[in-house]
């Protein structure tokens, strides 16, 4: 007698690819930055977010070093009509303590002297 196998495998597939789904959308979300705050080191602000996208930028300076660490998140862009995006933030470090975040701003290497003059008067 031949059995028909069709319905166990059509199942399996089914769960594997729910299950896929769940980790892909767990995935997007992307890092909580409710979690972290400034002054927060460098370790423990990737102990919270995970590890960066990509360090954008780092220069040492003769009293400290600006570092600049990227992370991409899937956000809401405009929540009246639910259009979805995908945001880039960056976190601005001095010292290995995190001065501040947002989203990205665009970059110029001449930025690092304007980063590094607003954040080195708060030490």
């Amino acid at each position: 007698m031949i059995k028909n196998y069709t319905y166990p495998i059509s199942r399996t597939m089914m769960m594997l690819f729910f299950a896929t789904l769940i980790v892909s959308c767990s995935m997007l979300k992307g890092p909580d930055f409710t979690k972290i705050q400034v002054g927060m080191t460098k370790e423990k602000v990737v102990q919270q977010l995970g590890k960066p996208d990509a360090v954008v930028a780092s220069k040492k300076y003769q009293d400290g070093i600006l570092e600049i660490y990227e992370y991409g998140t899937a956000q809401l862009e405009n929540a009246a009509d639910s259009t979805s995006g995908y945001r880039i933030y960056w976190l601005y470090f001095f010292n290995n303590e995190l001065q501040e975040w947002g989203i990205k701003r665009n970059y110029s290497p001449s930025d690092y002297d304007g980063y590094y003059e607003k954040y080195r008067r708060r030490h």
